[in-house]
């Protein structure tokens, strides 16, 4: 699991590099609330209590994307995440900006391990502040729901004083409307009550779960196959843009294409199976699975006409071609995507049959775990923020 981290951060340090080059792709606008969207938020404690929690988030945070895109209004979802510690470790906060690149998200939180703390009381203080202000939420609209998950141990340093409370951070996130929820991991003395006023300020619930976060994850016989099939899917990404002409972009396009392959790969190898299988059958229902520098699935929404792309943007095995040829070859691709989409479902369905039969016979097992409260504050509070179209 440590090596899948470590590739994982180095794939992101790649990635930070490609997309700071200007890439004609951002074109097709990253706007909020075109449609019901969810924008959600954890943040996260990351000492080292909080190890079981962590490992039971990468497991179950595919499941929990798919729960939600499955509702009748098929909402999109976007994420961010806000990682946070105390004064005198590796870091306070670190924020990871709310994006639609899932992916991105996994691989952050797959990079994540439960180092330091060891005081009790942790900042948070300035991690609810920074998701609150510094994780991108969307400007205010009818359609979009956000709601935010504060999720840890320990109370709140409060003798930090030059650091905003919590309780006007909550009031401040729902002013903004912000639903916050809190999730307490263990019983640590102190916690429930700051944990309870928080949610209280911000509309939301308390949940109190295990200390190692209650996650139950069901193996079953289909996982590894839906892993496969997912890093299928990913293998018809066709890079394109670069945002120039000559090497630069096609160095970019390079970047792009091979990130994508090392991330298929990572999560094949070593992802946990039940979130790799979760992952396969998020790819099967997103229509915005891959980032937009994908052409085939620019092309397959309608985002951009192949016609219109610059013949230097186009992936290199197209510009060759004649223009029937370069559509030939998209279009092949989409019928591939396709294929193994439907494939994926149909696996999906006998996965969670399997599923369901496993849980009958471990009834009360995941009922007060890190999934299922964010699940349960899920159906409650989407319907209060999102209109229906």
């Amino acid at each position: 699991m440590r090596q899948f981290g470590f590739a994982l951060v180095g794939i992101m340090l790649l990635a930070s590099s490609a997309w700071a080059q200007h890439d004609p792709a951002e074109k097709v606008k990253d706007v909020a609330g075109a449609k019901p969207t969810i924008e959600l938020v954890f943040v996260i404690d990351t000492t080292s209590s909080m190890g079981g929690l962590i490992e039971g988030a990468k497991q179950k945070v595919w499941g929990i994307v798919n729960e939600v895109m499955k509702s009748p209004s098929k909402p999109e979802v976007r994420m961010g995440l806000v990682a946070f510690r105390d004064h005198g470790d590796a870091y306070v906060t670190n924020v990871l900006p709310i994006t639609r690149d899932l992916d991105k998200v996994y691989s952050t939180l797959m990079a994540y391990a439960a180092v330091g703390g060891g005081d009790a009381p942790e900042d948070v203080r300035q991690a609810l502040c920074d998701g609150v202000r510094k994780a991108g939420w969307a400007e205010r609209s009818p359609n979009v729901a956000q709601i935010l998950f504060l999720v840890g141990d320990a109370p709140p340093h409060n003798d930090y004083s030059d650091e905003p409370d919590t309780i006007a951070s909550a009031s401040e996130a729902v002013k903004k409307g912000i639903i916050v929820n809190t999730i307490q991991c263990g019983n640590m003395q102190g916690t429930d009550t700051a944990w309870k006023a928080i949610a209280r300020a911000g509309e939301g619930e308390y949940f109190a779960i295990a200390q190692n976060g209650g996650v139950v994850a069901v193996a079953t016989p289909f996982d590894a196959e839906l892993a496969k099939l997912g890093a299928k899917v990913g293998s018809t990404y066709m890079a394109f843009g670069g945002g120039m002409a000559g090497p630069a972009a096609a160095e970019f396009r390079r970047q792009k294409a091979g990130m994508q392959a090392r991330l298929e790969a990572s999560v094949t190898a070593a992802a946990p199976k039940a979130a790799a299988a979760d992952r396969a059958y998020n790819k099967a229902i997103n229509a915005a699975a891959y980032d937009d520098s994908d052409l085939v699935q620019a092309v397959e929404n309608g985002k951009v006409k192949l016609e219109s792309i610059k013949t230097e943007e186009l992936p290199d095995e197209l510009q060759k071609l004649t223009p029937e040829a370069r559509q030939k070859m998209v279009d092949e691709k989409i019928a591939e995507r396709k294929k193994i989409r439907e494939q994926i479902v149909e696996l999906s369905k006998k996965r969670d049959a399997y599923i369901a039969e496993v849980q009958k016979k471990q009834a009360d097992a995941s009922k007060s775990g890190f999934d299922s409260a964010v699940s349960d504050a899920l159906k409650a509070q989407i319907s209060r923020r999102v209109v229906k179209p």
